[in-house]
């Protein structure tokens, strides 16, 4: 899909670990990266006792390489002040706005992954994918809004305004 996303994905990840929670529904596809282990995407392969589609396991490894891209520039500009907690349209608890932020940022990505399934994917996906997009550009247009009144740092808003201003244009084709 993207060459330059797949290059950098391998730079910044040195390290995919398949996961499984015995927790989780069935269905459930279970994803997550830590600021603590640098490079390092969780993801699971197994849904419903069966390997997961690879569009999904894709989705998985665009979502986690965000969040450890968006780690590494924090490291060296923090977007956020720390202060009270936030709705995201994402998650059923609050949030800190740097979540908000990462939610952002990952979705951002995920939106142009799925313009591009929905535009040049298998035929059984075009509905997923526009469902996706959807919920996805619904969720984008609250989060937005809601970084508005977020405490941010001039490099988060910075950030902050470019990512918006990405989702109100064209895909890029890079």
């Amino acid at each position: 899909w993207r060459p330059a996303l797949a290059g950098e994905l391998r730079t910044i990840c040195s390290a995919i670990q398949f996961v499984r929670d015995p927790s989780a529904h069935p269905d459930k596809i279970v994803s997550f990266s830590d600021n603590a282990v640098p490079g390092a995407l969780f993801v699971s392969i197994m849904q419903s006792g069966s390997l997961i589609d690879a569009y999904d396991l894709a989705d998985s490894l665009i979502h986690e390489y965000r969040h450890q891209k968006l780690y590494l520039f924090e490291r060296r500009y923090p977007t956020t002040q720390p202060g009270s907690l936030v709705v995201s349209p994402w998650r059923e608890d609050l949030r800190p706005a740097s979540g908000l932020l990462h939610a952002i940022f990952v979705f951002v990505e995920l939106r142009r992954f799925w313009e591009h399934i929905r535009d040049h994917g298998p035929g059984r996906l075009n509905n997923r994918a526009i469902a996706q997009l959807e919920d996805t550009q619904r969720n984008l247009a609250h989060a937005f809004k809601t970084l508005c009144g977020c405490d941010l740092t001039k490099a988060g808003r910075a950030l902050g305004d470019l990512l918006q201003s990405r989702t109100q244009r064209l895909p890029l084709v890079a």
